[in-house]
């Protein structure tokens, strides 16, 4: 299924109960745009000259709470700075 709420997010249209940060991961910095009321998520790789980045994935959280509770985690993890 094709999301088209990728721009409204990241122009932040919607501010009310989202949460923005950046974590550490194996593969790199990652930073998230999650809407916890819809159950959306829009991860992103900084690139190299910091100013900009790369999409790389946008989709909704299907499921039972577990996988609600891997995204609070990764919050719970986040770094002081985003990037």
């Amino acid at each position: 299924m094709r999301l088209h709420w990728v721009r409204y997010h990241l122009d932040q249209k919607k501010s009310d109960n989202m949460l923005l940060f950046s974590v550490r991961e194996p593969e790199g910095i990652r930073t998230y745009y999650y809407d916890v009321d819809e159950k959306y998520v829009i991860v992103l790789e900084p690139l190299r000259c910091g100013d900009a980045y790369y999409l790389l994935s946008a989709y909704y959280i299907k499921g039972k709470d577990a996988q609600r509770n891997k995204m609070e985690k990764k919050y719970k993890r986040k770094l002081d700075v985003l990037h």
